[in-house]
Protein backbone atom coordinates (compact mmCIF):
# COMPACT_ATOMS: atom_id res chain seq x y z
CA UNK A 1 0.00 0.00 0.00
CA UNK A 2 2.58 2.77 1.04
CA UNK A 3 4.13 4.63 -1.81
CA UNK A 4 1.94 6.54 -3.20
CA UNK A 5 -0.33 6.57 0.05
CA UNK A 6 0.20 9.17 2.90
CA UNK A 7 -1.58 9.91 6.43
CA UNK A 8 -4.30 8.44 7.53
CA UNK A 9 -4.69 7.28 11.16
CA UNK A 10 -1.88 7.30 12.89
CA UNK A 11 -0.43 6.03 16.65
CA UNK A 12 2.55 6.13 18.85
CA UNK A 13 3.11 3.15 20.98
CA UNK A 14 6.10 3.12 23.43
CA UNK A 15 7.56 0.26 24.73
CA UNK A 16 7.15 1.83 28.34
CA UNK A 17 3.54 0.93 27.92
CA UNK A 18 1.69 4.05 26.76
CA UNK A 19 -0.11 4.93 23.24
CA UNK A 20 -0.48 8.42 21.92
CA UNK A 21 -2.67 9.80 19.08
CA UNK A 22 -1.28 11.82 16.67
CA UNK A 23 -2.18 15.11 15.72
CA UNK A 24 -1.60 17.37 12.47
CA UNK A 25 2.02 16.88 11.16
CA UNK A 26 4.13 14.26 11.51
CA UNK A 27 8.21 14.96 10.28
CA UNK A 28 10.17 11.69 10.14
CA UNK A 29 14.29 12.75 10.11
CA UNK A 30 15.65 9.26 9.20
CA UNK A 31 18.68 10.11 8.36
CA UNK A 32 22.02 10.00 11.30
CA UNK A 33 23.86 12.96 9.08
CA UNK A 34 23.12 16.30 8.04
CA UNK A 35 24.90 17.61 5.07
CA UNK A 36 26.10 21.39 4.01
CA UNK A 37 27.74 22.57 1.30
CA UNK A 38 30.84 25.37 1.41
CA UNK A 39 31.67 27.17 -1.43
CA UNK A 40 35.55 27.93 -1.87
CA UNK A 41 37.19 31.46 -2.71
CA UNK A 42 37.72 29.52 -6.25
CA UNK A 43 34.52 28.48 -6.98
CA UNK A 44 34.99 24.70 -5.89
CA UNK A 45 32.21 23.54 -3.68
CA UNK A 46 33.14 21.02 -0.31
CA UNK A 47 30.74 19.26 1.23
CA UNK A 48 30.50 19.10 5.49
CA UNK A 49 28.83 16.10 7.01
CA UNK A 50 27.31 16.40 10.32
CA UNK A 51 26.56 13.54 12.74
CA UNK A 52 23.30 13.66 13.93
CA UNK A 53 20.54 11.55 15.51
CA UNK A 54 17.21 10.40 13.60
CA UNK A 55 14.37 12.19 14.59
CA UNK A 56 10.87 12.90 14.29
CA UNK A 57 8.81 16.07 14.69
CA UNK A 58 5.44 15.75 15.51
CA UNK A 59 2.31 16.96 17.46
CA UNK A 60 -0.17 14.75 19.82
CA UNK A 61 -3.58 14.76 21.49
CA UNK A 62 -3.54 15.86 25.05
CA UNK A 63 -3.90 12.46 26.86
CA UNK A 64 -2.81 13.70 30.69
CA UNK A 65 0.26 12.35 29.86
CA UNK A 66 2.97 13.30 32.75
CA UNK A 67 5.27 14.97 30.27
CA UNK A 68 8.00 16.00 33.32
CA UNK A 69 8.08 12.09 33.68
CA UNK A 70 8.59 10.95 29.42
CA UNK A 71 11.32 14.41 29.63
CA UNK A 72 13.10 12.77 32.45
CA UNK A 73 12.16 9.02 31.81
CA UNK A 74 14.48 6.55 30.69
CA UNK A 75 15.18 5.63 26.98
CA UNK A 76 12.55 3.55 25.28
CA UNK A 77 11.76 2.06 21.75
CA UNK A 78 8.68 4.35 20.13
CA UNK A 79 6.77 3.00 17.05
CA UNK A 80 4.87 5.00 15.05
CA UNK A 81 2.05 2.86 12.96
CA UNK A 82 0.60 4.59 9.56
CA UNK A 83 -2.59 2.07 9.66
CA UNK A 84 -3.89 2.83 6.01
CA UNK A 85 -0.42 2.77 4.56
CA UNK A 86 0.86 -0.03 5.92
CA UNK A 87 4.24 2.05 7.24
CA UNK A 88 5.55 1.57 10.71
CA UNK A 89 8.51 3.46 11.93
CA UNK A 90 10.81 2.06 14.45
CA UNK A 91 12.95 4.75 16.95
CA UNK A 92 15.22 2.20 18.83
CA UNK A 93 16.82 3.67 22.35
CA UNK A 94 14.51 6.92 22.19
CA UNK A 95 13.86 9.98 24.37
CA UNK A 96 11.97 13.05 23.92
CA UNK A 97 12.84 16.28 23.55
CA UNK A 98 11.48 20.13 23.46
CA UNK A 99 9.21 21.66 25.44
CA UNK A 100 5.86 20.54 25.50
CA UNK A 101 3.16 22.83 24.69
CA UNK A 102 -0.41 22.31 25.62
CA UNK A 103 -3.17 23.93 23.73
CA UNK A 104 -5.83 24.12 26.30
CA UNK A 105 -8.32 24.98 23.12
CA UNK A 106 -7.83 22.15 20.75
CA UNK A 107 -5.99 19.94 23.08
CA UNK A 108 -2.95 19.51 20.99
CA UNK A 109 0.25 19.22 22.30
CA UNK A 110 3.32 20.92 20.50
CA UNK A 111 7.25 21.01 20.82
CA UNK A 112 7.92 17.58 21.10
CA UNK A 113 9.97 15.30 19.36
CA UNK A 114 11.60 11.96 19.44
CA UNK A 115 15.58 11.66 19.33
CA UNK A 116 16.54 8.06 18.42
CA UNK A 117 19.87 5.83 18.08
CA UNK A 118 18.38 3.98 15.20
CA UNK A 119 15.53 4.54 12.95
CA UNK A 120 14.12 1.67 10.47
CA UNK A 121 10.98 1.92 8.68
CA UNK A 122 9.02 -1.25 7.48
CA UNK A 123 6.52 -1.19 4.53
Amino acid sequence: MAGKDFGGKMTVASSAGYRLSLRGTISVMPSAQSNDSVTNQDGSVDRVMTPSAPAAELSVRDDGLDWNARLNGPRENLTIVEEQTGVTHLFTGAFWSGRPSLNRINGEIGGISIIADYYRRLG
